[in-house]
């Protein structure tokens, strides 16, 4: 009888590993309960990981992880990343972990010439570089017949500040999307994904970044691939600072009830033009009234007056239908 050849899979420790290396400075946490854990990283790779740690988790047993460089946890969101892990093995002192969504060839740890030493690379460096592979890998689940358009946009399309800022929205659309009940089935419009990282990279405060990414996640769907809030990115694309703080006030000043034939607001007091100031802060009257007729230019805003013969400073101002929707889909609701 002849002998078969072995058909099993390779174990991922019988595999060839990446180059793997030490990288003081950095650390990782994972949540045991309510108690976040703090473990050394010995060694790191674009595979894998090894924790320095007490724990032993059963080979292929999921962990994240959070990874930062070490001390308290950080809370500032460009200072850290998540990263879903698998257990493959132990060791005498800790536990080998495989990185369990992302590409290895998305991680590019030690390509530059500059960080051919390892002392030359900072925790930094290699936490850019992890959140950059997770926000790839988040677009790819949400649209992956675009895979290549992201890589491009991200590796070469924008500047090294444009890239940070589009990563930050893609990774803020992520944890929006994954606390769905569907987040799995989630798809977006390539199009419409690529306008909002490109259009939002542009955003130089945290909380317009917090608003494109809410685009993003309200722009996917489990049920069809949606582009009509490709409207919505262009009116976004639109809008400086100055302009999202009278919309967002407008809006919280109003209790909408829907769209449609359910939209009556009309019956409602809206704000005024001192309202909106007080709210937002804004000292020149001057300029509000312009960035108003501005936003009602393009749809979003209306002024409303009890009498005609009103003058514009007693109106009141109410968000138009597009107006509410931009702003709700900015908060992640569809």
């Amino acid at each position: 009888m002849l002998a078969t050849a072995s058909t099993s899979t390779p174990s991922f420790t019988e595999k060839a590993r990446a180059e793997r290396r030490p990288l003081p400075g950095l650390a990782a946490y994972h949540w045991d309960g309510a108690i976040p854990r703090l473990n050394k990283v010995r060694n790191i790779s674009s595979t894998g990981v090894y924790l320095q740690t007490p724990d032993r988790w059963k080979p292929g047993e999921i962990v994240t992880l959070t990874l930062q460089r070490e001390g308290p946890p950080q809370m500032a969101f460009d200072r850290h990343v998540r990263i879903r892990t698998r257990a493959v093995r132990w060791g005498n002192d800790g536990v080998a972990l495989q990185f369990d969504s992302l590409d290895q060839s998305d991680i590019r740890l030690w390509d530059s010439p500059l960080k051919a030493d390892v002392t030359h690379t900072e925790p930094e460096d290699i936490l850019r570089e992890f959140r950059l592979a997770e926000a790839i890998a988040f677009l790819r689940r949400l649209a992956p017949e675009a895979t290549a358009d992201f890589r491009t946009l991200l590796r070469e399309g924008l500047s090294n500040y444009r890239v940070s800022a589009a990563v930050e929205i893609a990774l803020k659309a992520e944890a929006l999307v994954s606390a769905k009940p569907d987040a799995d089935k989630m798809r977006v419009s390539p199009q419409v994904a690529l306008r909002i990282l490109d259009g939002g990279s542009w955003a130089e405060e945290e909380w317009v970044r917090q608003m494109w990414a809410g685009l993003l996640a309200s722009s996917c769907s489990a049920d069809f691939v949606d582009e009509s809030n490709i409207s919505l990115v262009n009116n976004l694309a639109l809008l400086t600072p100055v302009h999202f703080r009278i919309l967002t006030s407008t809006c919280n000043s109003i209790k909408a009830t829907g769209y449609g034939t359910g939209w009556n607001s009309a019956s409602l007091g809206g704000p005024t033009v001192d309202h909106i100031q007080r709210s937002t802060g804004f000292r020149d009257r001057l300029r509000v009234e312009r960035d108003i007729d501005h936003l009602v230019d393009l749809g979003l805003l209306e002024r409303r007056s009890k009498m005609p013969f009103y003058s514009d400073e007693e109106a009141t101002i109410f968000p138009t239908r597009l107006g509410q929707k931009l702003h709700n889909s900015c908060e992640g609701l569809r």
